[in-house]
Formats: structure tokens, sequence, C-alpha cells
């Protein structure tokens, strides 16, 4: 697989959104010669009981067939996505991902017992439980969580309709073995940090990345300003921040390979 051609992109929305949400985000990755990918995660499907582990099978099957078609990978992930994409490449690093790259995305360790934590911190008080019927659950006022300070209020209007209830057992669940945590993928991991977020404040990110081994094992880059949802605000600026993570991946794998290997322009 030659590195001179560009990776596809497989994107990985996060929790009560689903591939519609990239709408804005694939024709901005496409200007820079990027194929796309974007998945529908099943804890968003209305049905109750499904997991992070459901989630990482599907992302992983689309990855799998990207790859049995003799193309890499990297997997752009957003919010609760960021687990479920490092996930569905464990083990794949060499047999076609590059990489992944975390949007504003939650960083945990395989087997956290993310519904303990939830617990422990007195639960989530921007979410309605069991609603729309038990075992699905709802943010309480999407229109200040998601999209604050800089989503064009058009397309806030296009989007909240659109969100769908998502799986309690999914956010209540144990995190599945993560990609990150493997040596393999040391600066092939990215984090994209979004300083106006409001669900996943900047502090928060920042003490993940760190948690997770800082710069020496994700490339980072900064959005100034933006909110949750920069696929929606800043579709140009993802574009070219995650080029240049994909291009700081390149230059690592052709390290690896002895200097072998070209960047990706």
């Amino acid at each position: 697989m030659s590195s001179t051609i560009k990776p596809t992109i497989v994107l990985v929305h996060g929790a009560w959104h689903g591939s519609w949400c990239w709408r804005f985000q694939i024709p901005a990755l496409e200007a820079l010669g990027y194929s796309v990918e974007a998945v529908d995660l099943p804890s968003v499907s209305g049905v109750k009981g499904t997991t992070q582990f459901d989630d990482a099978v599907h992302v992983r099957s689309v990855v799998e067939s990207q790859i049995s078609m003799g193309k890499r990978v990297v997997v752009l992930a957003h919010s609760y996505g960021g687990p479920i994409a490092s996930a569905a490449i464990l083990g794949l690093s060499g047999k076609g991902v590059l990489g992944m790259i975390a949007l504003c995305a939650y960083i945990f360790p395989g087997g956290m017992d993310q519904g303990a934590v939830i617990r422990d911190i007195g639960g989530l008080p921007y979410v309605l439980w069991d609603a729309p019927s038990e075992g699905l659950f709802l943010a309480k006022d999407a229109r200040s969580l998601f999209f604050p300070p800089d989503v064009p209020a058009d397309r806030v209007d296009w989007a909240v309709p659109q969100l769908r209830p998502q799986s309690m057992a999914a956010n209540m669940g144990v995190v599945p073995p993560q990609a990150w945590q493997d040596e393999s993928y040391d600066g092939r991991l990215g984090y994209i940090r979004c300083t106006a977020d409001v669900i996943n404040p900047i502090e928060q990110q920042d003490s993940m990345v760190m948690g997770a081994g800082g710069q020496e094992k994700w490339v980072i880059r900064t959005l100034e300003g933006s909110g949750h949802s920069p696929f929606l605000s800043r579709p140009h600026e993802v574009a070219a921040a995650l080029q240049e993570i994909v291009n700081d991946f390149e230059a690592k794998v052709g390290q690896e390979q002895g200097g072998i290997g070209s960047l990706s322009s």
C-alpha cells in the first residue's frame, strides 16, 4: 500500500448523532483528496441494550472492509466515538490502519467501568435517563450543549431534529480494550482540541490527553474558539488540521520503515 495515496477517512460520530452530522465535513475532506466513509453506530438505532462493544464491532467491520480493498485508513472520531474508534482499530496497526484522530473526543482506558464513574460523580445533569423509553436517554437541551458558540443558527435548526435517543448501556457500560494503549500506535494518534467546548471542556480534553501519554503519543492541533461541533461550524479548519496530523502519521511510518515513504500532500 503506497503512502503516496491518501488514506480513506472513516468518520465515527458521537452520542445521539449519526452519519448525517458529517454533511458539511465530507466535502471539505474530499476537496483535499480524501475518500470518506461515515458510519452509523448501533447504539443510536433506538435499540436499548446496545453497548460500546457493539459499536466498536460495527466500526471495525467498516475499517476492515476498506482494508480488504487495499486502502489505508485513518479514523476520525468525535466525542463518544473516541473510545469506539480506538477499540475498533485494536491490532490493525501495520495492517492497513495508519492512525486515529480524536475530535474533542473522550479518551478512556480499556476496562474502565464508565457507569461506575458516572454514578460516582452524581450522574450526568444534562441528560434525561430512560427517555423517550426505558433503556434510552436524551440530552436535555441539545441546543445549549452541542452547538455554542460557533455553529450558525440555520445549521443548528437543521441538526437538532436529527438527534436520536442513545442506548444507556453504551454509556453506562465497560470501555472495550483500547488501541491507544498499544505502543504500536505511538505517534499515530491525533487530538484536535476545541477550546470553547461546553460538553467536553478544554480542561478535560487536555487532562485526558496528558493522562493518555501527552505529546509523546499524540499529535495535537487546536481550534481556538470552537465548540463541540466543529464539523458543522468549521469543517475546512477540521480538514486542514486532519491533513497536518495525517502528514505527521506518514512521517512516523516513514521513520519506522527506515525512511522509506513519502508525506501525503
